[in-house]
């Protein structure tokens, strides 16, 4: 998995295969959580401490929290306003 593929990957249903295959054939390869989390853009949440002492439980809880917060972006994008809504 690289960072052009990270990029690529959009919400939805599909966005979210795309994104599950691209980590496991990254733990496949022998990646750690944290190289993944770098691979995407994810950075060490704030509390964490130290990059250096966080957990890989710490690195996939930062990436399912980056990617959440990823796909409401998207989703709030594609999504059609409705009148009288922010």
């Amino acid at each position: 998995m690289d960072a052009d593929h990270a990029d690529a990957v959009t919400g939805g249903d599909h966005g979210d295969e795309l994104l599950a295959r691209a980590v496991i054939e990254a733990l496949k390869a022998g990646r750690t959580w944290a190289q993944i989390a770098t691979q995407l853009g994810v950075p060490p949440p704030p509390s964490a401490g130290r990059p250096a002492d966080m957990t890989e439980h710490d690195w996939q809880e930062a990436i399912i929290t980056h990617e959440n917060a990823r796909a409401t972006r998207l989703n709030d994008r594609t999504s059609p306003r409705r009148p009288g809504t922010p």
